[in-house]
């Protein structure tokens, strides 16, 4: 076999289709979306470690169980992890008593 034989054959489009986009999906489309949802992504774990830290402040426990209890409440109230990410961190920045240098507190 050839080295011409052995290489995929190029279609007259301008950018090649992700293995994952079906037939005829437009190859730009489905990047825009990838790129979304992974930017989406990175947002939402910002999100939830903060508010796994806060967690470990106020519980005096690790990375693991924080994230535990997030999920357990995530699943007992059939909320996406980001949003119970962020309503906990809403409720502790408006609750928690100011902190000298400006910025909020854990409370325990």
């Amino acid at each position: 076999m050839s080295t011409v034989e052995s290489q995929p054959q190029r279609t007259s489009r301008s950018a090649p289709t992700p293995r994952h986009a079906p037939e005829g999906i437009d190859a730009m489309a489905v990047l825009a979306e990838e790129n979304r949802q992974l930017r989406q992504a990175l947002q939402s774990r910002g999100v939830i470690e903060q508010a796994k830290g806060v967690l470990m402040a106020q519980r005096c426990c690790g990375p693991d169980e924080a994230f535990a209890v997030l999920v357990k409440l995530s699943q007992d109230t059939n909320v996406k992890l980001c949003d119970v990410a962020r309503a906990f961190l809403d409720e502790f920045l408006t609750t928690a008593p100011p902190n000298p240098q400006g910025g909020p507190t854990a409370s325990t």
